[in-house]
């Protein structure tokens, strides 16, 4: 039963990629590969500041501080 959840699951995904890619694709082709380009850096630039500000409320509600994390051990041996 989970398999075929999975595969339903899989198959709309699928079928989501596919109408997006083939809607990107004819805009692209009614403007121009630049300006799609542009539209795309555009909403990952967006995506990235949403993250990082939802990231931002994570810490702060955990009470954790930028100056807390945890550093890797140097290594001393040697020179």
């Amino acid at each position: 039963m989970s398999r075929l959840f999975w595969m339903a699951v899989g198959a709309a995904g699928g079928i989501y990629v596919y109408r997006n890619g083939a809607r990107i694709a004819a805009d692209a082709r009614d403007r121009g590969v630049v300006a799609v380009a542009q539209d795309l850096a555009g909403s990952a630039a967006a995506t990235v500041t949403t993250v990082r500000g939802l990231l931002g409320q994570a810490n702060a509600a955990t009470g954790a501080a930028s100056s807390t994390t945890a550093t890797w051990p140097r290594n001393t041996g040697g020179k």
